[in-house]
Formats: structure tokens, sequence, C-alpha cells
């Protein structure tokens, strides 16, 4: 006769248990909340992280609901700004989309700006608008200049005094060069694929079908029930009832040590949340 005798593991109601390349972490079900100086539904916005397991920080967050639909591009994100918001880049953005499909498989974890972890179906439900129904502008144009295929980056930072887009423009950093299937794995500082997929189809968290960058052109993105898309092809002008944006709030600590130009901290004042089982 052969006994077999389990050994009693305690549970605490308080974590959840993430297992990603073979360690299991948890992670408390209750972190500090953000501090939004923007009046907000907090519990409509996802802290967005930054860093990779287990040590995540994050200073901002976005919604999970689509809005400021049916407006070009420009005027979108003058109405964002003046209502004290952001329209992300895809250098915030496309990390945050790994993640939230890291946290549907149980590979990471999702907190709202509350500092409440989304879970069961409400994160299903986030997932699928991400992976299946969304078409949204992101912070991010591309004027003629000095970086990759002789291009910029132009992101828009605030309103000047006239109430026009004020813009941050860098260099557009090395990315693939032709429309196709993309890893995202791959992303570089500023949010654009590197590599090809291994696979040419979407898989949610992994793939991304890619338009690089044109001159003149502004970036979005888009998923319907076939696939997903970064599209650095769009027109400014474009204008479509179903296309709007994910509006993002910065913690209020942030917003003050950016103008100190000092780094601001994660979940709990910099400390690491997660605990290695």
């Amino acid at each position: 006769m052969i006994k077999i005798t389990g050994i009693k593991v305690e549970v605490n109601p308080q974590e959840v248990f993430v297992r990603t390349e073979g360690e299991t972490y948890a992670f408390p079900r209750q972190v500090s909340p953000l501090k939004i100086s923007a009046k907000i539904d907090a519990y409509q916005y996802a802290m967005m992280a930054r860093g990779s397991m287990p040590d995540y920080e994050a200073d901002e967050a976005i919604s999970i609901v689509q809005g400021v639909n049916g407006q070009k591009y420009l005027p979108a994100h003058i109405s964002v700004i003046n209502s004290g918001l952001a329209i992300p880049t895809p250098a915030r953005f496309m990390p945050h989309l790994k993640n939230v499909n890291l946290a549907l498989n149980g590979e990471s974890v999702l907190y709202d700006a509350l500092g409440n972890l989304i879970e069961g179906e409400r994160l299903i439900k986030y997932a699928k608008t991400l992976n299946s129904a969304c078409r949204v502008w992101l912070n991010a144009g591309f004027p003629k200049g000095e970086g990759f295929r002789n291009l910029d980056l132009a992101t828009i930072t605030s309103l000047d005094g006239k109430g026009e887009p004020v813009v941050s423009i860098v260099g557009l950093e090395d990315c693939l060069e032709q429309n196709c299937w993309a890893d995202l794995e791959s992303l570089n500082k500023q949010g654009m694929p590197t590599k090809k997929a291994p696979v040419e189809k979407y898989e949610p968290g992994k793939t991304i079908y890619f338009w690089t960058p044109r001159e003149n052109a502004v970036a979005r993105f888009g998923a319907n029930s076939d696939w997903a898309c970064l599209n650095c092809i769009g027109d400014p002008g474009s204008r479509y009832v179903v296309l709007g944006v994910f509006t993002s709030a910065k913690n209020f600590c942030s917003l003050n040590s950016e103008r100190e130009d000092s780094k601001s901290k994660s979940f709990s004042e910099g400390a690491s949340v997660a605990r290695k089982k």
C-alpha cells in the first residue's frame, strides 16, 4: 500500500498568486490608490504598470472604457487635455496591453486606480475590450525629421496660452520597416515593435499587426474579433463615430515630481508589492 500525504498550505484570502517563468509570487488584492487630481471615476481606470514581473511601479492610470468618440486627432487631444487628462503614447499603451493579457492568463496583476485588484469577470470584460472591441487614437505623430526612415516622433504634452497643442519632438527609433505581424516582446522605448512575429496571426498579448510609421501620419490602436493592430499611418483628419480614446490620468505626486525633475515611486511608495512563494 502506498500512502500519499498532502502538505497543508496556508492561503491568505488577501493575496493572489501569480506564476511566471517557473516562480510563484503573491500579490496583495489591495494596494495604495493613485492620487489623481483630475476628476475621474477611479473604479473605471486601471493602473499602467512600469517595469517587469515581479517589481512593478505605477504612476498613471488609463480608462477601461473608450470615450471622446467621433473627434479628429488634434481636437481629441485638446478636449482631453482641457479635462485634465491625456491620451497615452504607444510607449505607455502597448506595454499595458501586454500586461492586461498577462493578468488574464494568471501571469501578472492589474489594479484599478483605487488600488483594487481587477480580476474575474471584470478582468475578462476589460481584456475583451482591448483584444476585440476598440478603436482609439494614441499620442504619436510622425513628421519629417532626422530619426528612423527620416522621421521624428511628435507627442502632445500640453496646451499653450492660446489653447494650441505643445509638441515634444524626438528622433524616431528603429522599428520594423514593413507592414507585418509583429512580436510584442520586441517593443522599443517608444512602443514600436522591432521584430516580426513568429506566427502570422493575432495572439493577444504576444502579437500585433503593425503598420510602420509614415510621414505626417499619426498612431491609432484598433481591435476587432479577428485581430488587433498598431496603425502608424493614420490620417489625423479622420473622424469616425467608433474612433475615440482611452484617457489617462497621472498620479498627483508624479505631476509634481515631473516639475521637480525627480523620479516617481510605485504602488506603495517604491516598495515591491510582490512576495515570492
